[in-house]
């Protein structure tokens, strides 16, 4: 096996215990409180969500405007980082862009049907930044790997 087929199978496993984890948090940690009795629940308004913790963050914590700004940014990088690995394709930021907003689309989505969350408008935004920020991510660290090569 050649040294990159190797690494594209890694980079391939890796996704596959991301997207695993990642469907976790989403939808089953009660630590995020993912219980089905929590009835629909959806934020439609841009930036609502994120304005309310940051101008109340001394009822609702430095916790919960953390985790839901940085955690929603952090929890997509993955994503845009190992996307093109997986694909083995050269990929640019539109497209990742894309890709990022449709699976955080899915996930919000289905966090609503299965009322195991809430559909959030800046979810979709802070999820989206999150992978094209991954990306920008593997795009620095490749551009320095192929400069030493």
């Amino acid at each position: 096996m050649k040294k990159g087929e190797v690494g594209r199978i890694l980079a391939i496993l890796a996704f596959l215990a991301y997207l695993l984890l990642l469907s976790y948090l989403l939808f089953f940690s009660s630590t995020y409180g993912r219980t089905a009795e929590m009835g629909y629940r959806y934020n439609l308004k841009p930036f609502a969500e994120i304005r309310r913790g940051l101008e109340h963050v001394e009822q609702v914590g430095y916790r919960y405007v953390l985790v839901n700004i940085a955690g929603n940014i952090a929890a997509f990088m993955p994503f845009g980082f190992l996307l093109p690995f997986v694909t083995g394709r050269k990929m640019h930021t539109g497209k990742i862009f894309c890709y990022s907003f449709l699976l955080s689309l899915c996930a919000e989505s289905l966090q609503l049907v299965s009322r195991t969350g809430a559909y959030d408008v800046d979810d979709l935004i802070l999820n989206t930044v999150g992978g094209v920020l991954g990306y920008w991510c593997y795009v620095v660290i490749i551009g320095r790997r192929r400069k030493k090569q």
